[in-house]
């Protein structure tokens, strides 16, 4: 029966394992949304025609933003390029500005709107239900695994549902993780104009009010 029991830990702690790698990776996919990397991003995807070839702009100069996610600092490589690379962020929006000799080009970055920060805030939604889907699936495989081992014999039923429960135990957790990891992004980016969608958030939310404000619950 020991063999049993050494068995039935190795199915609750590896789905416990890939649980929490599939919540750092959300975690960390989480980390330039919003930031002064995703403005950044916008402007790898500009491209530049020279010489009558389409160059990317991060192929040019590098892409900087010392001064805050608003406010873009680009370096030209070739001053030559300056000119052409003005003209084509002019053409995309922007309001690029440059001294005389200087290889740098700034861009001030207008702030986004209502509208933008909802686009953004939904696509961390999407990234929370991904990732909620992923740990549901290994909860659901795992089970799966653990009938089998039943029917095989290979585990009595009463270590079996010793696993599924801290299975389940752990699946929860990890859910509560990534909709309070996903919570927390979105307050950071909607700011104001966060509110909580449904009542687990609220719960969420107040837990993370009553933290902030030193409250301990019994």
């Amino acid at each position: 029966m020991a063999g049993r029991g050494k068995e039935e830990e190795g199915y609750s702690v590896e789905a416990q394992e890939n649980m929490g790698v599939a919540i750092e990776e959300f975690k960390e996919s989480l980390i330039p949304i919003g930031s002064e990397e995703a403005n950044k991003n916008v402007f790898a995807t500009i491209k530049i025609m020279v010489k009558g070839v389409r160059r990317r702009l991060v192929d040019l100069g590098n892409v900087d933003a010392p001064e805050g996610p608003l406010k873009i600092q680009l370096m030209i490589f070739n001053k030559e390029h300056i000119p052409l690379i003005i003209e084509q962020l002019k053409e995309e929006g922007f309001k690029p500005r440059t001294d005389a000799g200087s290889q740098y080009v700034k861009v001030d970055v207008p702030p986004p709107t209502r509208l933008q920060l909802m686009d953004v805030a939904s696509d961390v939604d999407r990234r929370t239900k991904s990732c909620i889907g992923k740990i549901n699936k290994i909860r659901s495989n795992t089970v799966i695994r653990i009938t089998k081992a039943v029917e095989n014999e290979f585990i009595d039923p009463r270590t079996a549902g010793i696993a599924n429960k801290k299975i389940e135990k752990n699946f929860i957790k990890y859910e509560t993780d990534a909709i309070k990891a996903g919570m927390l992004k979105k307050i950071d980016i909607l700011g104001k104009w966060f509110s909580p969608e449904n009542e687990r958030e609220k719960n969420l939310m107040a837990q993370i009010n009553k933290k902030k404000a030193g409250i301990v619950e019994d």
